[in-house]
């Protein structure tokens, strides 16, 4: 959605992303280039390529281990519940102006498709939608890309995401007792 809104330094020149990208969009839709969204995927400088298995590797849940912070995983939708526990304790002053940004992941109301190089001249009609699209070539493009070569403990992380989304308010305080169980 950042490519299609032209948002953050790597995207935010509109002409050299609709050039990029082959932008087609409207009020509705954002139909990119297949190709160039690869070519994207693949430079790992995005949030698509840069995901939980290069942050929480072996290294990481050692660290956790050893040092016992205070630490608490939680989905990416669970924030603005965030702001609000923190604020009650730590500036309550705050509560009524709360959350301060809401949660823009919430409703995409643009919907992002990828449309194949040489399937179709009309890009609307042999497009696909973004989440479609990664749900089937997701894996096969992790292997392809090398994406998760530098990842390591990728059970233990299976295994914190299956008890967090196990959790009806998806929020996991992790210790060395939590890590142990992974």
């Amino acid at each position: 959605n950042s490519v299609c809104n032209f948002l953050g330094a790597r995207y935010s020149n509109e002409k050299q992303t609709r050039t990029t990208f082959k932008i087609q969009k409207n009020n509705s839709h954002c139909i990119l280039d297949e190709g160039s969204f690869v070519n994207e995927i693949a430079a790992n400088g995005a949030e698509v390529g840069f995901s939980t298995h290069r942050l929480l590797t072996c290294q990481s849940y050692e660290a956790i281990q050893d040092n016992s912070p205070q630490l608490v995983f939680l989905h990416y939708k669970q924030v603005d519940k965030l702001q609000r526990l923190l604020a009650k304790h730590h500036c309550p002053e705050m509560l009524d102006d709360l959350p301060i940004k809401a949660n823009v992941a919430a409703s995409k109301p643009l919907q992002v498709m990828l449309h194949k190089n040489g399937t179709n001249t009309d890009r609307s009609k042999s497009a696909v939608r973004l989440e479609d699209w990664l749900d089937e070539k997701g894996p096969a493009m992790e292997w392809a890309l090398k994406l998760r070569r530098d990842a390591s403990c990728q059970a233990k992380t299976v295994h914190m995401e299956d008890e967090l989304f196990a959790c009806p308010d998806e929020t996991l305080r992790v210790t060395s007792e939590s890590i142990d169980r992974w």
